[in-house]
């Protein structure tokens, strides 16, 4: 009976003793941070490595001010080493992006010497903790680089690792071309797009000897010498495009690679290659030349005088978004050509020649036989903005001119929108003839300003005047 009441003593005993040794600690671990925010430097570097021994730093500086997490980082950075990269690279989790970077800031600092520990923090579940981690081997810059390099080669930390070698730079090039060599298909995709983003020349030689490896590798290995622009790389360019059974995406690549890089070369190889049936191919040539410029104009008027129906349709296409005199002059001949796809480049193209509006040419293309033509010639008038308000308005006045024409001249004017206002009111004041298509076009507009002159045209003795009129007030 006395070993049972002896037994119960004991527990209750240890269990008080338990109680008390908490309550001690709490005690301690409270004055501990209260040293850490009010202490001399020495007692905050002192509270601050006991806290951490009792993994209670985190904890306790979670219940400070902003301004005192971000001294914390300080702090920590003072006690130095592994445990110190270690402790800041959980207060990473804070929620404050001010302490965050003082945080990163202090792991920059000393984490120089403890890569190790900072490269797996690299696939820490929090984005927090892994953006740092990273952040922090960029900060400490080219010393990083065999261990991350060697991260690079794990799947599950390929992408932040290449991520940190390209926020480098320049000096992390002969350790990603060396990544070019790998077995893995994935991870020489990665090194090739890395040395693009990198944009340091020194990666042409080995992205020209990725152009051999499998299409998904080239593919990438071109894309970045398209980003690197050396022209070096022109003549295995140039290649590329011209191999017609080859991968349609990776010549597409080469040939806006080619238009970045310039030279005659690569505009004779833009050119011949205007008639490529891949029609991702046609598309990079026909962007390619209008990135070129006016130096692309001849050599592609050329090729449309005597090439088949593709290559005039993609030249024709590629002189659209040229604006030069030279190319002007050529769309101003493609303008009457028999060819309906052809004047359909020639009706957008003159619309980009926004320094010398060809509106007459323009206005004479809305009554081409094709309607796509005519659309084209609204959008480009419409354009011009206050430049073809007048030639638009003697359209829409003129007895000469078709009904059509005058339709599509009104609809260029509602595009036109308020710089042909004042026009468009004065000529529906008129009563006149045409009206008709100067209330049509405010309606379309949407010009509310005209709604008084309107309406005095909604009683109009013209019946064709009224009825434009009412359905122009319905849209206003």
């Amino acid at each position: 009976m006395k070993s049972k009441y002896l037994v119960r003593g004991i527990i209750v005993l240890a269990i008080l003793y338990a109680i008390g040794m908490g309550i001690t600690r709490q005690i301690q671990v409270g004055r501990l941070a209260e040293k850490l925010r009010t202490g001399s430097e020495e007692q905050k570097v002192a509270a601050a490595r006991e806290l951490i021994r009792r993994d209670r730093l985190y904890d306790k500086v979670q219940e400070m001010t902003v301004k005192e997490r971000s001294a914390s980082a300080k702090i920590v950075k003072a006690i130095g080493g592994e445990v110190a990269v270690k402790q800041l690279l959980v207060l990473l989790k804070d929620a404050d992006a001010g302490v965050r970077t003082e945080v990163t800031t202090a792991l920059t600092a000393i984490g120089g010497n403890h890569v190790g520990v900072l490269v797996p923090a690299m696939k820490d579940s929090d984005i927090n903790v892994n953006g740092g981690a990273a952040s922090a081997l960029v900060g400490i810059g080219p010393k990083v680089i065999p261990q991350v390099q060697k991260a690079a080669k794990d799947p599950t930390l390929r992408g932040p690792a290449i991520g940190v070698l390209i926020r480098i730079g320049a000096p992390t090039v002969p350790a990603v071309v060396e990544l070019l060599s790998e077995d893995d298909q994935d991870l020489r995709m990665a090194a090739a797009d890395a040395l693009g983003k990198i944009g340091s020349k020194d990666g042409t030689t080995a992205l020209l000897k990725s152009t051999g490896d499998i299409a998904a590798v080239r593919r990438v290995a071109i894309s970045s010498l398209y980003s690197i622009c050396d022209p070096r790389s022109t003549d295995l360019l140039v290649e590329v495009l011209g191999k017609t059974t080859d991968d349609g995406e990776v010549r597409a690549r080469a040939a806006r690679a080619l238009s970045v890089i310039g030279g005659g070369k690569a505009l004779s190889a833009l050119v011949g290659a205007l008639g490529d049936l891949d029609l991702k191919v046609r598309t990079s040539v026909i962007t390619g030349l209008q990135r070129m410029g006016d130096p692309a104009v001849g050599p592609v008027v050329a090729a449309i005088a005597g090439g088949s129906t593709d290559v005039r349709h993609a030249g024709a296409a590629a002189l659209e978004k040229i604006e030069s005199p030279s190319a002007m002059s050529a769309l101003l001949r493609l303008s009457k050509d028999s060819d309906p796809v052809v004047r359909l480049s020639a009706a957008k193209g003159l619309g980009e020649q926004r320094s010398n509006p060809q509106t007459g040419v323009l206005i004479g293309m809305l009554s081409d036989s094709d309607g796509r033509v005519g659309d084209a010639a609204v959008q480009s008038l419409a354009g011009f903005q206050a430049a073809a308000v007048s030639p638009l308005i003697a359209a829409i006045s003129s007895a000469g001119q078709s009904e059509v024409v005058k339709f599509r001249a009104a609809t260029a004017l509602s595009k036109i929108g308020p710089a042909a206002g004042p026009s468009l009111k004065q000529v529906a004041s008129s009563g006149g003839p045409a009206s008709v298509w100067a209330v049509f076009a405010l309606g379309q507009a949407g010009d509310s300003s005209a709604k008084d002159t309107i309406k005095k045209l909604a009683s109009s003795a013209n019946p064709e005047v009224k009825w434009t009129a009412e359905r122009a007030l319905q849209r206003l």
